[in-house]
């Protein structure tokens, strides 16, 4: 009974007391301000090249077609 009486006063002081001042929001900056807000950056540039269905080839001769060089060491 005391355990109970020694845990419940420091939580009934705690809801008694009062609640700490939510900060200041004048640091804050508007989310619409458009000084602050720049144009947004361009994205990469992306390619298509349109491929039709064939039938499974060695994936080497794939790579040595795509590679860079034209054929991989």
């Amino acid at each position: 009974m005391k355990f109970l009486i020694a845990a419940s006063v420091p939580l009934a002081l705690a809801g008694c007391a009062l609640p700490d001042a939510p900060p200041v929001a004048s640091p804050l900056t508007r989310a619409a301000d458009p000084v602050v807000a720049g144009p947004a950056p361009s994205g990469p540039p992306v390619l298509h090249t349109s491929r039709g269905i064939a039938a499974p080839e060695d994936w080497r001769n794939l790579n040595d077609a795509q590679a860079p060089g034209g054929a991989s060491s």
